[in-house]
């Protein structure tokens, strides 16, 4: 009882609501007095290490993995009684959101802000899936279309469909939008990305939206990423935001954070140089997600 209390303990694990994934780590027991932990962000680590240097209270043995880990894999070693897991032990996607899976891992993408490259590899399609209505593939339109035909046959069955890490806008075709437009989609379920101002970029983006729209897609149903403080100034950030939300679509700017970040939010030197401060930070987060505006 006392390991089950530390488990729903803990200030880094937001209470989930819905369909939400948790900010922080996700924490289960399992047999003969284990406790696994699943850490999505760098920031999630000192955190979750104050927790665990009294976990020894309560349980026999921690293992600790996730996305975290395997950017940071030695953050523990210095730790003998938690043992870091660098693999996918099955199920754990569903515990960190019951509704979520996978249909393939990695991607066909090298992209310097990301940190799929490090933690997942090259593109892989998975032969089977739990059959579930989230899909958190990173770049499910770069698999085969034979893979990619089997996910929408099997999304046809479940309600509230949600692309929630985004489609490739630069390789969505109009049969995938057709294809998508048949599923019964979340509000807000479909989801693209427009991190750079370019030419390119916006008529690659542009492009994918109105395969989306001519296709049936609602505007509800659709919204975009846009990464802010990597390679940007804020005048340039808030054009693409507006430019998104000129579509009447959902805007979800993104801030970016170094691959080895340990605190959230946090403006560094080279964003410092880029014009960045915190201020403008929240001011854009603030309003695109809330609409308020940031003070000083």
């Amino acid at each position: 009882m006392k390991a089950a209390g530390f488990v729903r303990r803990g200030g880094d694990m937001e209470e989930k609501t819905d369909r939400a994934f948790p900010r922080g780590s996700t924490r289960w027991l399992g047999e003969q007095g284990t406790l696994f932990v699943s850490v999505p962000f760098t920031w999630n680590l000192p955190t979750l290490r104050r927790l665990l240097n009294n976990a020894d209270i309560y349980v026999d043995h921690i293992v600790v993995g996730g996305p975290a880990i395997r950017l940071m894999p030695r953050y523990f070693e210095d730790c003998p009684w938690i043992t870091t897991d660098l693999g996918d032990l099955p199920g754990v996607m569903q515990k960190v959101n019951p509704y979520a899976t996978k249909t393939s891992t990695g991607c066909v993408r090298t992209c310097e802000f990301c940190a799929v490259p490090k933690t997942e590899g090259a593109l892989k399609e998975l032969d089977d899936w739990p059959d579930l209505p989230i899909i958190t593939d990173n770049n499910l339109l770069a698999c085969s279309l034979p893979h990619f035909d089997r996910v929408m046959d099997r999304l046809e069955n479940h309600q509230g469909v949600d692309f929630n890490q985004g489609l490739d806008a630069r390789l969505l075709t109009q049969y995938h939008a057709e294809r998508i437009a048949l599923l019964k989609i979340a509000k807000r379920g479909v989801r693209l990305a427009l991190d750079n101002a370019s030419i390119q970029s916006v008529d690659t983006w542009s492009t994918a939206y109105a395969y989306l729209r001519m296709s049936g897609v609602a505007r509800r149903n659709i919204s975009s990423y846009a990464l802010i403080g990597f390679d940007s100034d804020p005048p340039e950030a808030w054009a693409r935001c507006l430019l998104i939300e000129k579509t009447k679509s959902r805007v979800l700017p993104m801030w970016f954070h170094e691959l080895d970040a340990m605190k959230a939010n946090q403006v560094t030197e080279k964003q410092k140089a880029l014009g960045w401060d915190d201020y403008e930070r929240r001011r854009i987060m603030q309003w695109f997600y809330q609409h308020k505006k940031a003070k000083r």
